[in-house]
């Protein structure tokens, strides 16, 4: 039968250690792949405290939600905006017309539950298509309208 010596034994450990350490940041030393494809407007599983745009509103009252604003088309219930905001998805553009980039955006700051920071969305209204930046990165918006994320701005 083999006998192990105590230091062997923690030689043993101590690269059983290590090499559970590689294992489990193993992704972190992979390149990573350029993502091309949509992604949500929201952080999956994100928990939205409240979204802001200036005096407006969109915000938690305990299970439900309330719109805060002098000007909310009727159309577009509280249930409704905040489903539109985790149905959107964004798909990344290489450029944009420096028109749309010139413009000035509708900044909109989405408060996530567990994030010191709110996230500042600018949303830039183009003839057909929105455009929104986030991390200085411009992506296009699909899936809703602008009218269905911020009713309260004029159409």
């Amino acid at each position: 039968m083999l006998r192990l010596t105590k230091q062997t034994m923690n030689n043993v450990v101590i690269f059983s250690m290590l090499f559970m350490m590689l294992l489990f940041n193993l992704d972190s030393f992979l390149p990573a792949g350029k993502a091309e494809g949509e992604r949500p407007l929201l952080p999956q599983e994100s928990y939205v405290l409240k979204i802001e745009q200036g005096s407006q509103r969109l915000e938690r009252a305990g299970q439900q939600w309330r719109q805060v604003a002098e000007r909310i088309d009727a159309a577009v219930s509280p249930e409704n905006q905040i489903n539109a905001w985790q149905s959107a998805r964004l798909k990344p553009v290489e450029s944009v017309d420096q028109q749309v980039a010139a413009s000035s955006p509708y900044v909109v700051v989405v408060w996530l539950a567990g994030q010191s920071e709110g996230l500042v969305v600018g949303f830039y209204p183009g003839q057909a298509d929105t455009w929104v930046k986030i991390h200085g990165q411009w992506f296009l918006l699909t899936g809703v309208t602008m009218h269905e994320l911020l009713p309260w701005n004029p159409a």
